[in-house]
């Protein structure tokens, strides 16, 4: 195993991680949030899963940054909620019941929607899109389902010690997934200034500013829910779009380059608007 590979599954551990600790300090009746609130789910699917895509596919079309970072970004905005956002949208003053609502239907969704999209896509672009739906289902139900089961048996089990230890291995998670993205840049370091330069930032930009816009915008009425869905609606699983495209396009390391720089603009961009959303109106 590269050492690169050992990164990336550094990285993939450090979400299941926080998957766990989330659902170690969740109610199962949260699962079931959008299904008692059709009007915030109908929004919640127009925001990540049409506003989005369309913004990130004008914006290959009229920016045209390189082939490998196009790839990142139409993969990313198909992508669902990553695990580790929902702290984020707690502090930014989200519900509890909302935010692991859009983590698991955002999950659902995107099984769904990637292989069938991502095909057409590429015929736009005269290029071959190769998704298994399998495949985007086996990285789902390891990052997502399986430790959100093990983290709801997990708090039943520890009873009133759950929130605790869910925070204890939620700064494990975070650890591992800054070390694994560490590395995983400085081994990527000699192709960084293709991925930064070509109107990738410009490209990047716009796909995060319109998910947090459209988000806010179609959140309903409360500002919780509004700031909640527009971080969802920008920040995609870098896991999961790292899986698409490490098992489907091996030799693109361009693409692997751009989800991680997507990713860590993702984050800059998320703290003035975190700040703004929590400040008193």
């Amino acid at each position: 195993m590269s050492l690169l590979m050992a990164m990336k599954l550094v990285i993939v551990v450090s979400v299941v991680i926080c998957a766990m600790a989330l659902a170690m300090r969740a109610r199962a009746d949260d699962l079931l949030y959008l299904a008692r609130h059709p009007g915030a789910a109908l929004r919640a699917l127009l925001s990540m899963y049409i506003v989005v895509p369309v913004v990130a596919l004008v914006t290959v079309w009229l920016v045209q940054p390189p082939p490998g970072v196009q790839l990142a970004l139409l993969v990313l905005s198909l992508s669902p909620v990553p695990p580790l956002l929902p702290k984020k949208q707690l502090r930014s003053g989200g519900e509890g019941a909302h935010i692991i609502a859009l983590l698991v239907s955002a999950a659902l969704i995107s099984l769904v929607l990637m292989p069938l999209v991502l095909p057409m896509i590429g015929l736009l672009f005269g290029r071959d899109f190769p998704v298994s739906t399998s495949g985007i289902a086996k990285t789902l139900a390891v990052t997502i389902l399986a430790p959100m089961l093990l983290g709801l048996v997990a708090q039943k089990l520890l009873g009133a010690h759950a929130e605790r230890a869910s925070h204890l291995i939620s700064r494990v998670g975070l650890l591992l997934l800054l070390i694994g993205a560490g590395v995983a840049l400085v081994i990527l370091a000699p192709m960084l200034w293709k991925v930064i330069g070509g109107g990738t930032l410009m490209a990047m930009t716009l796909v995060i500013v319109a998910g947090l816009a459209s988000g806010y915008l179609l959140g309903g009425p409360a500002r919780s829910t509004r700031a909640a869905l527009a971080l969802a609606s920008a920040t995609r699983h870098p896991g999961v779009a790292l899986g698409v495209i490490g098992s489907s396009f091996p030799d693109a390391k361009l693409a692997l380059a751009a989800v991680l720089v997507f990713s860590l603009l993702n984050a800059v961009l998320g703290i003035p608007f975190v700040k703004m959303s929590r400040a008193k109106p």
